[in-house]
């Protein structure tokens, strides 16, 4: 049977429990890493200018910086989480291409990734700001600066590394996919036309290597070279810097596993216990790596040593071997049990489906407006980070309601056509 023709229901409940994990992740962050400022944080007196400056600048209670246990946690995560929502994206790409032609594969990936990406850009990064208080008042403030909004994240979203962080937020996901989907059409063409030929028995030959080098060894090394090449230059965030390059070999290594059908799935059958414990390995090396990150002031995690004055060493290099091998094996993890537990049907699955991409797109904006209103409430950590992920979930379902009923917002989400339930 052709595995990339059979619907993996363990693929598609991945999708929405990672897409799912965003809500309580970003809420802790702004909770504990003061992502979104000190105003929104309610673990974080009234500050003056001055003193919020430093504090965000040089606390290590919590920023980024932090080592508590629930900082690591969150840095745990944000290894992993990214890193296997791209893989999933790959997967479903070979799915896609497999009853498609390239032009209406790019055309359809257009109308899934760019129309949500823009109009959410327009709108829930305004909205974003009004909450942030980054806004005016006054209704015609408020419109000028709407209208304005839409020029200038139409004009510089492309920019790289600015472009994105200002014009996009959290919505550059959607535009580091499309760019990996435009760039790998014609590999994705070539394999459909070929679906036998020599490139897919190559890529699925990584499954069948002698004690498993393909995937224990060869394609989380190549992710490592991505590092070694682009990390000592900046920091990754949001998906520019080494982090594109990073991104993309996950992306591709997603495809790989579905166009190596049962490959595949054999594989993770029988490595699964093997892939555990190798995860668990590298998972005490991760959080040696973060507490000498934390000790030496030296961004071996995130990136951009060279304002150190460090190129490479030996430790930026055992950083990169690191950051990459654990992040691969903990998507294999995730996928191998996801595999066992998880590829059953549910008349639940659809639905839930249809709801990633609204839920991903408006989340951002609910969530200052739960850190707003935990802060108002005198609320701090865990039950701060509780109520907002009970608020955020609650009116991202409430969205999503609304606009799955008409075909026009089912569009501007970039949800599927399909019966309503």
């Amino acid at each position: 049977m052709d595995t990339v023709k059979v619907r993996r229901y363990d693929i598609d409940w991945l999708r929405v429990i990672l897409f799912g994990l965003l809500i309580p992740f970003h809420v802790a962050i702004g909770v504990y890493w003061s992502t979104y400022g000190a105003e929104i944080n309610p673990n974080i007196d009234e500050l003056s200018e001055k003193d919020e400056f430093e504090f965000v600048e040089e606390s290590n209670d919590y920023t980024a910086e932090s080592i508590s246990f629930t900082s690591m946690i969150l840095h745990w995560m944000h290894q992993w989480r990214l890193a296997a929502l791209f893989m999933i994206s790959g997967m479903g790409t070979a799915f896609a291409f497999k009853s498609r032609t390239w032009k209406l594969f790019l055309k359809e990936r257009s109308q899934r990734l760019l129309i949500p990406m823009f109009f959410g850009a327009w709108t829930m990064g305004f909205v974003g700001s009004v909450i942030l208080g980054d806004e005016g008042s006054d209704p015609v403030s408020l419109s000028i600066s709407f209208a304005l909004g839409i020029i200038w994240r139409s004009l510089v979203f492309w920019i790289p590394i600015f472009g994105k962080l200002i014009a996009l937020g959290h919505l550059w996901f959607l535009w580091n996919l499309f760019q990996y989907s435009l760039l790998m059409t014609p590999i994705f063409h070539y394999v459909s036309k070929y679906p036998n030929g020599d490139l897919v028995r190559f890529l699925r030959s990584f499954f069948t290597t002698p004690m498993c080098l393909g995937i224990f060894l060869i394609l989380p090394f190549i992710l490592s070279i991505t590092e070694f090449l682009f990390k000592p230059w900046f920091p990754g965030y949001i998906g520019v810097g080494y982090e594109w390059f990073w991104f993309f070999g996950f992306f591709a290594f997603g495809y790989i596993c579905i166009i190596a059908k049962e490959q595949y799935y054999d594989f993770l059958e029988k490595q699964r216990f093997s892939i555990t414990f190798i995860t668990l390995i590298l998972t005490i090396c991760f959080v040696w790596l973060r507490i000498q990150q934390h000790d030496s002031g030296i961004p071996y995690v995130d990136g951009g040593w060279l304002e150190d004055g460090i190129f490479h060493n030996k430790m930026t290099m055992l950083a990169c071997l690191i950051h990459s091998f654990h992040a691969w094996f903990w998507c294999l993890t995730i996928f191998s049990w996801g595999s066992k537990l998880l590829n059953t049907p549910s008349k639940n699955l659809s639905y839930l489906n249809q709801g990633v991409y609204p839920f991903y797109i408006v989340h951002m904006p609910l969530t200052f407006a739960g850190l707003r209103i935990s802060t108002n409430m005198g609320l701090k950590n865990y039950p701060a980070v509780i109520l907002s992920t009970l608020f955020v979930f609650l009116t991202c379902y409430l969205f999503f309601e609304l606009v799955r009923r008409t075909k026009i917002t089912r569009f501007l989400f970039g949800i599927k056509e399909k019966k309503l339930q």
